[in-house]
């Protein structure tokens, strides 16, 4: 695994800039450089993935094995913040016309291409005579269960969509009352999966969603006391880095500190993208694919796995990757057309 995590860092120290003295990154929050970002993040994913198909015990596992036990599911820590600060961003933007857009503009676009995921999935496990039983197919289109897809993530970022719109639709996009509605309404969303007894992860990370909008309200003036210089740049991320330490000891003790560690995670990484500016081709064609890649990638592991190959680490992690690749471009270009033909005809109509 150490080979495909020095690939990964070479990927991105190409065309890596620093800021000067007492100069920022002032698109730090750009589309164009949180893409990049998230095309670093869902390549971690991937190895984390394949990492649970293979036995990775080697003496060159030991030092991916130990970021992974380190990152846990900050691995999509920049997902939930970016979505969440992306969706502020229009809010304030657009008002209401923008909230009212959400069911469908967002919602329903991510609904019906999960669901056309989880129906590869199902093809794939009938290919290989696998059967998951009625009852819980049936419930892997509603991501509530799962027959090989990754499917907490979609049940969450669903959920948080229609917190949204419930709550900005209530207070008729006040920007304000919106997010903190928002905020207290994901609290209880992460509460209501820990009652229905899911695991960890379906809701540990959720708060970050909230996070990026409340970040979004507030990027101007948090940009003035730290984007100052240098000297208040240094002095907020060591105040940050302290409080991130203790939250980090104390992670496992329960969801609330959990919760505050990876708000810390973040946070750290955003006054990171401040001072550094990590973008290039490869990583934004990762980030300006990240749905299909995050979803897709398992259905390949599945069937290598089938194939004996998890014994053949390296064959298996390989032909894994291309496949997937293969896969999201192909995934990608059918949804496009498929957009077009349900939503843009639709939009084109309604404007008529």
């Amino acid at each position: 695994m150490l080979v495909y995590l020095f690939l990964l860092l070479l990927i991105v120290f190409l065309n890596l800039k620093a800021a000067g003295k007492n100069e920022f990154f002032s698109d730090y929050l750009s589309k164009e450089r949180t893409t990049a970002i998230n095309g670093i993040f869902v390549l971690i994913v991937f190895l984390s993935h394949a990492s649970t198909y293979i036995t990775p015990d080697g003496p060159l596992d030991a030092a991916y094995l130990t970021l992974k036990g380190y990152l846990r599911q900050m691995i999509v820590a920049t997902f939930l913040f970016y979505s969440g600060f992306g969706m502020m961003e229009s809010i304030q933007k657009k008002g209401l016309s923008y909230v009212k857009s959400i069911p469908g503009k967002r919602f329903l676009k991510v609904l019906l291409h999960m669901e056309i995921a989880v129906a590869l999935f199902l093809l794939t496990n009938i290919a290989l005579g696998k059967s998951y039983g009625l009852k819980k197919t049936l419930l892997a289109f509603t991501f509530w269960e799962s027959i090989g897809n990754s499917n907490w993530y979609i049940f969450a970022i669903l959920g948080l969509y229609l917190i949204v719109f419930l709550s900005f639709l209530c207070c008729k996009a006040n920007k304000y009352v919106g997010a903190a509605l928002t905020t207290v309404l994901s609290v209880g969303f992460v509460y209501a999966l820990i009652r229905a007894g899911k695991d960890t992860w379906w809701y540990n990370t959720i708060i970050l969603y909230p996070t990026g909008m409340l970040y979004s309200l507030f990027k101007e003036k948090i940009e003035k006391v730290v984007m100052k210089n240098d000297l208040a740049y240094f002095s907020c991320a060591g105040v940050l880095l302290i409080a991130y330490y203790l939250c980090f000891l104390r992670r496992d003790t329960g969801i609330e500190f959990y919760s505050l560690w990876g708000i810390g995670f973040i946070l750290l990484l955003v006054m990171l993208t401040m001072k550094l500016h990590i973008n290039n081709r490869i990583l934004q064609w990762f980030g300006s694919h990240v749905f299909s890649v995050y979803i897709l990638q398992r259905i390949p592991m599945i069937i290598f796995r089938e194939l004996g190959m998890t014994d053949h680490r390296y064959a298996f992690i390989t032909l894994s990757f291309l496949a997937t690749l293969v896969l999201a471009v192909l995934f990608d270009a059918a949804m496009e057309k498929l957009d077009t033909l349900l939503f843009e005809r639709k939009k084109k109509a309604v404007t008529a």
